[in-house]
């Protein structure tokens, strides 16, 4: 066995997933099982947990770890995933100690309560809207920057949705924006089309004239939407497409993240009186339940108004 067995039983396990994943989710989870073996071999030294190797680890060094993980205050999410990754790597080496621990021990368990985040400010995004109409024509890198969030806020699409699109999965006759690789696209998950809102639409057709510019330049030919020279795919990788929105950031003065996007995308649906169920459908949930819960839902005050409206 190797001198970090941890990440021996891992890489076999990624291995044989990679098949089973789009590149953007196995690189995701790879980082998370890296990080995970520093915690491991740091457990170990500490002599908290009896071994680095998962085929060995024992109920108690599962319940160490888990324990360790929680003690930091992450996220539910966040601890959720490491769960997840957890018993995904441990059902791979056949060994039960996971499954027995969360048996003998389920207030280890992630805990499942979904919190609705909030959308961007609406005067956050009037000024994302403002700043776009004033880019300099030839500046590819900002047209792409502020393309790519004004794009994301006004289709609503997952990171790993944009990340795998192509420029022909956009129609600017019809305005429409077809989204073929979405969540669980090759189990549960159904392609969309979705219409492009006519404030995405004037960046967009400038970044897409800059891009075949960029393409020739860089000697280059490439059906993604936001192509990369570097990478092997010949798309922008996740770290990258952060960056970009990085651009944005710096000009607003504010952070955001690409989910914090998508809800802004499901809220000015629901501000404009789109109805549930149809919101549902352009983010791509099976259920109007997950739209509510944890993306959009009619503000109080406009619930206030609705009812006044009916006296």
């Amino acid at each position: 066995m190797a001198r970090y067995p941890f990440m021996t039983y891992v890489n076999e396990h990624m291995g044989r997933m990679k098949e089973m994943y789009q590149p953007i989710t196995w690189e995701t989870m790879m980082r998370r099982y890296i990080r995970m073996n520093k915690d491991v071999n740091r457990l170990h030294s500490e002599e908290k947990i009896s071994t680095t190797s998962p085929k060995n680890m024992t109920v108690d060094d599962v319940r160490a770890y888990l324990s360790y993980r929680r003690s930091l205050n992450y996220s539910s999410k966040e601890y959720s995933h490491d769960e997840s990754a957890l018993k995904s790597l441990f059902k791979s080496v056949k060994n039960v100690a996971f499954e027995e621990c969360m048996i003998l021990y389920p207030l280890l368990k992630a805990r499942k309560k979904s919190t609705r985040l909030p959308p961007l400010e609406d005067s956050t995004y009037q000024k994302i809207l403002e700043i776009s109409k004033n880019i300099e024509p030839h500046d590819f890198k900002r047209t792409r920057a502020y393309c790519l969030v004004l794009l994301c806020a006004n289709i609503g699409t997952r990171t790993k949705e944009i990340h795998l699109s192509n420029v022909n999965d956009i129609d600017t006759k019809e305005w429409m924006f077809d989204i073929i690789h979405v969540k669980g696209e090759h189990t549960y998950g159904e392609q969309r089309s979705v219409p492009i809102h006519p404030e995405a639409r004037p960046i967009l057709e400038s970044y897409l004239s800059l891009r075949e510019n960029w393409l020739i330049a860089n000697s280059m030919r490439s059906d993604a939407l936001f192509p990369s020279s570097s990478s092997e795919d010949g798309r922008l990788t996740q770290n990258s497409l952060n960056r970009i929105k990085g651009i944005v950031e710096s000009d607003i003065g504010e952070k955001f993240d690409f989910r914090k996007l998508r809800r802004t995308y499901g809220q000015q649906l629901i501000d404009s009186d789109v109805d549930i169920e149809s919101v549902s459908v352009m983010m791509g949930h099976a259920t109007t339940r997950t739209t509510e819960l944890s993306y959009a839902r009619k503000r109080n005050s406009a619930a206030i108004a609705k009812v006044k409206s009916t006296w």
